[in-house]
């Protein structure tokens, strides 16, 4: 059986592109540079990245999800478990119009700009990610207009999260889940958290 040609790159189109490899080896990190500097989709649904410790640090992430957002995504999610220190994502991520659910993992640095607007952001995740400070925190929150569900993991013993009070005042909201191993490791071990 032949195939015609054209089906030899259908995979630039694909609408979701997933690489969950958290061993994070060399070659499959440029194997995936290469498909995002080769994906020609017009929306990208989807786009889910783990890198692992084992992670080269001269990868640069900002560019994948700067191509990402140019490509109207929908869903991100980013999870940066490296050894270096926190990355700093692209500014374009916190104007992104498309965007309906962000997920946002490990060493991550969240520096939102005065200008963020989020108008299509629904579902928040936060875990473990480290914020430039309350002020900026609060003021992304102001901007997620339709925001109805947010999920926060913190780790409070390293307290390196930059974050004093953690305020949310979000007018839509209708779901927040929030776990701090500070008001676990506070409570009976009967005691839950509602």
């Amino acid at each position: 059986m032949f195939l015609s040609k054209r089906w030899r790159f259908i995979w630039t189109i694909l609408p979701k592109l997933d690489d969950d490899d958290e061993e994070s080896k060399k070659t499959s990190w440029c194997f995936f540079d290469k498909s995002m500097e080769l994906h020609k989709a017009p929306v990208l649904k989807t786009l889910l990245i783990k890198l692992g410790p084992g992670c080269s640090s001269d990868i640069d992430v900002g560019k994948w999800i700067a191509k990402a957002v140019d490509r109207r995504v929908v869903v991100l999610r980013f999870k940066l478990s490296w050894s270096t220190g926190p990355t700093r994502l692209p500014k374009s991520l916190y104007t992104c119009e498309t965007l309906k659910e962000l997920t946002l993992s490990h060493k991550v640095l969240l520096d939102f700009p005065s200008s963020s607007c989020l108008p299509s952001l629904m579902f928040l995740n936060l875990f473990y990610v480290v914020y430039r400070d309350d002020a900026s925190l609060e003021s992304f929150f102001s901007h997620c207009p339709v925001l109805i569900c947010l999920n926060v993991k913190r780790n409070r013993r390293n307290r390196d999260d930059n974050i004093t009070k953690f305020s949310v005042k979000i007018p839509s909201l209708q779901g927040l889940l929030y776990v701090s191993d500070d008001i676990i490791s506070s409570l009976p071990d009967d005691d839950e958290v509602v």
